[in-house]
């Protein structure tokens, strides 16, 4: 075979259309790619005008370039075209002068398919602004030293980290000084004894970055090694200011947290002992003072037999003034035990009339035929704590007996209230009302009921105060209904 055979074949297995056009721009030459590619026999190509080939359209976008090889300058351009399959193929062309004695004989056309190429670096391009995207989201960036020829990469993540632009040139030296000074030793031990032993790094460093601002920073590197040299380091840098802040939070939060519970913890415990102390003081004080009472009760008693009349008297009195003792000494430990146990009561099925009748029996022997009950309400029974609800009433009907002329009538009042669902008891007396200035103030701690006018009593203040603490542990309240100089109505609301 000669040698047209051999070269026939190169040309047409080359990876890339070729023809030649003379100057009056007919085909002289076309391999097989190039022939396939316009749908055409190679051999019918020859002679074909390239205008005719081409067609109007596509002629006009490569006129340019025809001229200009016509006039011996060799042209190079890009362009997607589509093929006779209808697949669009992105070619690389040029257009090569073929010169003989100093003049343009035609032109050699070449185009490559560099599609895939042109398709490989899109990828990477949309991979590395996706990593740009992802990295800077997280706050990550990358970063690379070649050992050889001391030449330091950064990534656009890692620059906004520091806050350098896009010509800052860094190096090794002007990166770690981006550091605090207590932890440049740190990292430059780390990145000593990375390419010493290959050991890998991953540290959380303060930072402060070329605009000024102060950072903490977590950075991570290795190195590699070619024939056992390091040659190149590469690792990340990733902002954790925030991470920093909140794990402080976090770490503040936890030690208050503890200490809360301390003092809770303490607090129970003097709680606790207050209460223990409450007991003792209920036992120890108030046991006694009963015992007194019962036996100035027998005293008068016996006295009033046997004529001792003025001796019975004053052992009666003396009871009394007894009995206020120990009424002042039992407000006094319920205030302390409502302060002391602000947890939820525990309410139970009561019945009315025995609260009635104890809270009745409280009162000196002298007043309790002063009062009288007043029944609007077939309603027998009532959930309640029956221990505090007969201290709250207990309150009320003392300060009515109290603060009414000493014959006068008190009224407990029973009834029922629709709106809201509850059980409502009245006490009523005939006293001279309350001061305006104290109605306000009446249910405070440290607060008197005075009379109108009258002098001001003096204690603890804490008889009113006890009632309405019992109503709003019972969800309930109380409420002055009534207040002017014919006498005053308490109102206790207890809802059900």
């Amino acid at each position: 075979m000669d040698k047209s055979y051999y070269s026939g074949r190169l040309v047409d297995q080359a990876p890339s259309m070729l023809a030649y056009w003379d100057k009056d721009l007919l085909c002289c030459f076309a391999n097989r790619d190039y022939a396939r590619w316009f749908g055409v026999d190679p051999d019918k190509l020859i002679g074909t005008s390239i205008k005719d080939l081409l067609g109007p359209k596509l002629y006009a976008l490569n006129e340019t370039y025809i001229q200009g090889a016509l006039q011996g300058e060799e042209q190079n351009f890009e362009r997607v075209i589509t093929g006779p399959d209808g697949v669009k193929r992105h070619g690389l062309a040029t257009y090569t002068p073929d010169m003989v004695n100093g003049q343009v004989a035609g032109f050699m056309v070449q185009v490559t398919d560099v599609s895939k190429l042109k398709n490989a670096e899109a990828a990477l391009q949309a991979g590395e602004a996706l990593m740009d995207r992802t990295g800077r989201i997280a706050g990550v960036g990358g970063w690379e030293v070649d050992l050889r020829a001391n030449v330091v990469s950064w990534s656009d993540q890692t620059r906004r980290i520091h806050d350098v632009g896009p010509d800052y040139l860094p190096t090794v030296q002007s990166g770690i000084a981006f550091y605090a000074p207590q932890a440049r030793q740190i990292i430059e031990a780390a990145v000593r004894e990375s390419i010493d032993k290959g050991t890998p790094w991953d540290l959380e460093l303060p930072f402060e970055s070329a605009s000024g601002r102060q950072l903490w920073v977590r950075t991570f590197g290795e190195v590699e090694f070619e024939d056992g040299v390091a040659v190149r380091l590469s690792g990340a840098i990733q902002d954790i200011t925030e991470h920093r802040q909140r794990k402080a939070e976090l770490q503040r939060e936890q030690v208050l947290r503890a200490q809360s519970e301390r003092h809770a913890q303490e607090l129970d415990r003097l709680l606790s002992e207050r209460s223990d102390m409450l007991d003792v003081l209920a036992h120890e004080v108030r046991q006694p003072l009963n015992n007194a009472s019962a036996a100035l009760q027998g005293a008068a008693s016996a006295l009033a037999e046997v004529g001792e009349q003025v001796a019975s008297l004053r052992l009666t009195r003396a009871q009394t003034v007894m009995s206020q003792v120990l009424a002042s000494i039992d407000n006094t430990l319920a205030v302390a035990s409502l302060l002391a146990h602000p947890t939820p009561i525990q309410k139970a099925d009561t019945d009315i009339d025995t609260l009635l009748a104890v809270s009745i029996a409280d009162m000196p022997p002298g007043d309790r035929g002063r009062l009288s009950i007043e029944r609007i309400t077939a309603t027998r029974t009532a959930s309640m704590d029956m221990s505090l609800m007969r201290l709250a009433l207990r309150n009320l009907l003392s300060n009515a007996l109290k603060h009414s002329p000493p014959t006068s009538p008190v009224l407990i009042r029973v009834m029922d209230s629709d709106e809201p669902l509850a059980l409502v008891i009245e006490v009523i007396d005939k006293g001279h009302g309350i001061q305006a200035n104290l109605v306000p103030l009446l249910f405070q701690r440290d607060i008197h009921r005075q009379a109108g006018g009258g002098p001001s009593t003096h204690g603890l203040g804490l008889g009113l105060y006890i009632v309405r603490r019992v109503m709003e542990l019972h969800g309930g309240e109380v409420q002055l209904v009534g207040n002017n100089a014919d006498g005053v109505a308490m109102r206790l609301i207890m809802k059900q």
